[in-house]
């Protein structure tokens, strides 16, 4: 009597945590596999996963994000059909038709004792059938009815397969067997196959080939496997198939059939390659992602060496992407991306490939170059290609984008070499204005490295004490006297001695050190200027970086609290980079500043897009002229007319006006001339150390006790001449 013991085959379970992208590698790897029995920790199986079902869930949208990193637990058939290995084999496969057909099809777990043992399939049942029915006829030749019951099972499984079964003579390669999947799969009915050969069916060549075929597994007597076999259908279509072969022997065991059971892949290979578009592929504009791209140039670097031409690397970012994103939401951006990748397909050449690295930022690898002529077309292309309008559901936007080159060999021979000789360019790009592009220089690299070194430099410069407010005068015309004063950092470095704002400035800004930074220098120049004549106000310049903390408020309540500075006499200079970035945000926060009684100012006026309209929509205090144009008073009436104009405007909407950079005494007596009320150059006074600026206003140096040190933070040192606290951007 044969027992599911005489059709178990071994095959290694897995357990209940292991995760799924650890089973992802072993389906890969183990094609032969179609289920992996799931066990716990003694060894009882819980639980079943079948390939189809799991690569289906793999290539679901988000299916790799959803499953990958999750134990196979929460994949697995919690219900899988468990047998002891002592169970009757026709019994139980009479049952099973009968009851659970679908999981007799798809595989079954063995066990002894409670406790895994192996697998059953089908096809082990259907060899296992035979064998009982080849001893049940010798056994039983005239018991007929036996013999008919017999061949009944057999049918039974056959006709409930899901997948195609067949079977061939060994002479002469005839088919004597075709289930109903398998005239559903060939588009054939069986009347139309059975005592065929396959080249009554197929075109001669293919004919030939399962003749080859079918030869070796009758030689060897073994299970052979085709995985993907390309059968043509009587409507033109063609499956794909994946089947198992086995020789049937007679009782001299020699081959008599040739037993066939071919499982249908194409949802499956479906599913594959689903899941490989989504490892290489950016979803949102269907360019190849960052790992495609990356294989991609290495592929061509292999030619580019084998041909001993050129490669260009091109760097694209988009240049005010966030802005569109932050202003018209991330639908318009999204659009934005995809014509955005659809322009930079239109600008290379076929061969050429285009990625999308990750938010705003494309790379293009531009092969069989001869000399850079090709690779500055390339680029100037871009760049006139992202500066038209894009037209996003009736929003006219213009970003443009900046580019960064790198060629092979003369920059290097390696991918991730190249691309970052790229970012460098393009850093360089964007530095120079936007809307341009640049070739990589071996100068940016030594630039790169002395950034890094200042930027370690910079981190640990607040916490060593090397930072201090040196402060500049502010001088009343009408007055005649000093009425405040602009606080201004200065870096004392240990080794590079005095370091100028405009490097570590915005270095501080985009590193995220601007807000403690800019936390301290308020902290300390308030308790410093506390010490002052009650005429004197303090000026603080606060960077846009500083707006994108919302503490920005509590610091300054805080500030003037531990000082005791009352708030009238502290002024906050800005910028129109404060306003142009999140303006409502920003503007709500400038509301809650003044209403502490704080007193604000537009610093650089007129150099900017919007400063009229800034001032209709703010109450500003005070406007400073910016320097470039006192530089020019003397010789420039165009410069003497825009300073009247801001004096008069100044004058009409009641704002203080400030003149900065006043250096000679012509230029202040054209500036009272012109009604200025208020003037800061270094006429008045250079900058100077807070000991300085308290003796020049006739105030003894207050000895700082433990407790104020405490609240201003660590005491830094220096900065250069014309370092003020704020952003150009």
């Amino acid at each position: 009597m044969f027992t599911l013991r005489d059709t178990v085959s071994s095959l290694t379970p897995a357990r209940q945590d292991v995760l799924g992208k650890s089973l992802y590698e072993r389906f890969r790897e183990e094609p032969d596999t179609l289920i992996v029995p799931v066990l716990d920790d003694e060894d009882r199986p819980i639980g079943i996963v079948e390939r189809n079902a799991f690569f289906l869930r793999m290539a679901a949208e988000y299916g790799r994000a959803l499953y990958a990193n999750r134990p196979i637990s929460t994949l697995m058939d919690r219900e899988p059909l468990v047998v002891d290995a002592d169970t009757e084999l026709a019994s139980f496969t009479t049952d099973s038709l009968s009851y659970r057909a679908s999981d007799l099809l798809r595989g079954f777990i063995v066990t002894e004792g409670g406790r895994y043992l192996g697998v059953g399939t089908v096809l082990g049942l259907l060899q296992a059938a035979n064998e009982t029915n080849r001893r049940g006829v010798a056994a039983l030749a005239a018991a007929k009815a036996d013999v008919e019951r017999a061949q009944t099972f057999m049918t039974a499984i056959v006709e409930a397969m899901p997948s195609m079964v067949f079977v061939k003579r060994a002479d002469d390669h005839s088919y004597v067997l075709l289930n109903r999947a398998g005239e559903k799969t060939l588009g054939m009915s069986r009347d139309q196959v059975i005592g065929k050969t396959d080249a009554d069916i197929h075109d001669p060549e293919l004919a030939a080939l399962y003749v080859e075929r079918d030869r070796e597994v009758l030689l060897s007597g073994e299970v052979r496997v085709i995985e993907e076999d390309h059968v043509p259908r009587a409507d033109g279509g063609m499956a794909i198939l994946r089947t198992k072969k086995i020789a049937i022997r007679d009782a001299d065991g020699e081959p008599a059939y040739l037993l066939g059971v071919s499982e249908d892949i194409a949802e499956r290979k479906r599913a594959e390659a689903q899941i490989a578009r989504l490892a290489h592929y950016d979803p949102l504009t269907e360019l190849p992602n960052r790992v495609l791209f990356q294989k991609s140039l290495a592929e061509a670097l292999a030619r580019r060496a084998r041909n001993g031409d050129q490669l260009a690397v091109h760097f694209i970012d988009l240049d005010r992407f966030k802005t569109v994103n932050d202003t018209l939401g991330h639908p318009l951006g999204d659009a934005l991306l995809r014509v955005a990748a659809e322009r930079l397909r239109n600008c290379v050449r076929e061969g050429d490939t285009v990625a999308r690295l990750g938010g705003d930022e494309f790379a293009v690898v531009q092969t069989g170059l001869k000399d850079m002529t090709g690779a500055t077309r390339l680029a100037e292309r871009v760049v006139e290609a992202m500066s038209a309008p894009f037209d996003l559901q009736g929003h006219q936007v213009v970003i443009g984008a900046s580019v960064g080159v790198s060629v092979a060999p003369s920059d290097g021979e390696d991918a991730d070499e190249l691309l970052k000789k790229a970012d460098m360019a393009l850093y360089r790009a964007k530095a120079e204005g936007r809307g341009a592009f640049h070739f990589f220089e071996h100068a940016m690299d030594e630039q790169l490295q002395a950034r890094r070194a200042l930027e370690l430099d910079l981190r640990r410069a607040l916490q060593a004490g090397e930072f201090e407010l040196f402060y500049q005068p502010l001088y009343n015309l009408g007055d005649e006297r000093v009425t405040g004063c602009e606080a201004l950092l200065r870096w004392r470095h240990p080794e590079r001695g005095m370091v100028s704002p405009a490097d570590f400035i915005p270095l501080a800004e985009e590193i995220g050190l601007i807000v403690p930074l800019g936390e301290w220098v308020l902290r300390k120049a308030c308790a410093e200027a506390a010490q002052w004549p009650d005429h004197v106000r303090l000026a603080v310049n606060l960077s846009p970086a500083q707006f994108r903390d919302r503490g920005l408020v509590r610091t300054v309540v805080s500030a003037l609290a531990g000082s005791g500075l009352p708030a009238q006499r502290l002024e906050l200079e800005i910028t129109e980079s404060v306003l142009l970035q999140d303006s409502q945000s920003n503007m709500t926060m400038l509301h809650d500043l003044k209403a502490l009684g704080v007193r604000i100012s537009m610093d650089d006026f007129g150099t900017g897009y919007s400063s009229l309209s800034y001032l209709r929509s703010f109450p500003f205090d005070k406007i400073k002229i910016d320097q470039t144009f006192v530089r020019d008073i003397l010789e420039d009436s165009d410069a003497m007319a825009i300073i009247k104009a801001v004096l008069d405007l100044g004058s009409s909407m009641g704002i203080v006006t400030t003149a900065e950079g006043v250096e000679t005494l012509e230029q202040l007596n054209a500036l009272r001339g012109q009604g200025c009320a208020e003037i800061q150059g270094y006429f008045i006074s250079r900058p100077a150390p807070a000991a300085e600026i308290a003796k020049m206003l006739g105030v003894e140096p207050v000895r700082e006790t433990f407790s104020q040190r405490e609240k201003a933070g660590p005491a830094p040192r220096a900065w250069g001449d014309e370092g003020l606290m704020r952003s150009r951007a």
